[in-house]
């Protein structure tokens, strides 16, 4: 099930990657976690590999999950740039828990991709 789509900023593809706003929501994993506590979030890419990126809750008004380290290296390895985007997929399996897919788009097919999937979450 695909849980948010994200079309990157110049920040997260420079620095550090701000979910978008109710992703706490639907990653139920952090729903009781405290502002500046981190957790690993593990996320298979659409190749098979296995990323490990740690989250944190940001303070505010409204709360953010952040992810902190892990995601630069996702970022150079995918070459993604400014305009560029993901989906986040959430798989439930009754023996090994959830499951978390990334998978990734260019700027030039998002506007496409966006539309064809904004019934899926």
């Amino acid at each position: 099930m695909a849980l948010f789509v994200k079309i990157l900023t110049k920040i997260d593809v420079e620095r550090t990657l701000s979910l978008p706003d109710g992703c706490l929501q639907a990653l139920p994993e952090y729903r009781g976690s405290h502002v500046g506590h981190g957790k690993e979030l593990q996320v298979k890419d659409d190749v098979g590999i296995l990323w490990n990126f740690r989250c944190m809750i940001r303070a505010g008004v409204v709360r953010k999950l952040d992810i902190v380290s892990g995601w630069i290296q996702f970022v150079r390895f995918k070459q993604l740039n400014s305009g560029d985007g993901f989906v986040l997929y959430r798989d439930d399996d009754t023996l090994t828990g959830a499951r978390y897919m990334i998978e990734v788009f260019r700027s030039y097919e998002s506007s496409s991709f966006v539309h064809q999937n904004t019934y899926l979450a």
